[in-house]
């Protein structure tokens, strides 16, 4: 089957899985969606977060507390050749970035929200990869496990894994997985009833600047790895960030669904789709980046480590 015939597929059997109730434990908790203030973030009450009291306010030194963590996993990574240091490298560009303009006033309408919201959205990823990481692959997202089997999946060119199926996977399943219960769980509006979408688009521009960079400029970290994506997608680079802004409005609409339950039992239906359709939509996406040949030269060990070692300095 030609890429472009496997990428219409795999959209179909996303969209019809998000048409039906599947009937698979929702791994994260149902959230309420309600407006809270800054000081009462409800990821904040989350056991085990990993950062310290101020990502409970959003303040600055939150996202610092995130970023010096995404650099100090993603080190080893680049150590062992791993090919999800692809995903970690992205993630953490675009953090910086996030950060940088958080910076900026009068840039985001409530900084403080965003901030958190960073934060619970890097915690959600944290916990999948440390799950899977730990041997306890029960607790890990269904999408997330074939995120990360995809990446770890030896191919014709590279027996250490797909680098570009680990990054594709990773992306589509912290976009459309976990996206919307941390928007719903922040609450999709602030204490005055105005809505938090013109930051969570605003952050939309972010991602867009920072994938371009990444996926389109010559020279990039990535290397020609970009080209191989969109040429298994059936695309080309330049397609691959309106993708990405269209899966983040998406999320936002599922978040905006669970938000409106009218009581736990419709909650827990719509978290049960979500989950069925990014995982329908990974299935769909894996034999594309498992069953073709890389070329050696774009996942070697060689070519990838140099290209993540800027990001942990």
């Amino acid at each position: 089957m030609r890429p472009m015939s496997r990428l219409r597929t795999a959209i179909i059997i996303s969209l019809t899985a998000g048409l039906s109730i599947i009937a698979i434990p929702a791994r994260a908790t149902v959230p309420t969606g309600q407006a809270v203030t800054p000081a009462t973030y409800a990821w904040a009450r989350q056991a085990e977060t990993a950062f310290p009291p101020p990502c409970a306010t959003g303040s600055a030194t939150c996202t610092d507390a995130v970023i010096t963590t995404m650099r100090n996993r993603l080190r080893p990574l680049e150590d062992h050749c791993d090919p999800r240091a692809l995903f970690a490298l992205v993630y953490l560009r675009t953090t910086e970035a996030f950060r940088d303009a958080a910076a900026t006033p009068g840039y985001f309408a409530d900084p403080a929200w965003v901030r958190a919201e960073a934060a619970l959205f890097a915690e959600y990823y944290f916990r999948a990869f440390d799950g899977w990481a730990d041997g306890r692959p029960a607790g890990v997202p269904p999408v997330w496990r074939t995120a990360f089997a995809t990446a770890s999946t030896p191919t014709p060119g590279d027996p250490a894994g797909s680098p570009a199926g680990g990054l594709v996977l990773s992306m589509h399943a912290h976009i459309t997985r976990d996206l919307p219960f941390v928007l719903a769980a922040m609450g999709l509006t602030g204490p005055d009833g105005s809505s938090h979408k013109g930051d969570h688009d605003r952050i939309n521009e972010i991602l867009a600047k920072v994938a371009v960079s990444l996926l389109t400029q010559p020279g990039s970290p990535l290397g020609s790895l970009p080209d191989e994506i969109a040429d298994r997608l059936g695309t080309d680079r330049e397609a691959l960030v309106p993708t990405l802004v269209a899966a983040r409005e998406n999320a936002w609409r599922d978040a905006e669904r669970l938000v409106a339950a009218r009581d736990g039992r419709e909650r827990t239906v719509i978290a049960w789709t979500i989950e069925a359709r990014a995982e329908a939509g990974a299935q769909g996406l894996r034999p594309l980046f498992t069953d073709v040949p890389v070329p050696a030269s774009t996942t070697s060990c060689a070519t990838s480590r140099p290209a993540c070692s800027p990001a942990g300095g």
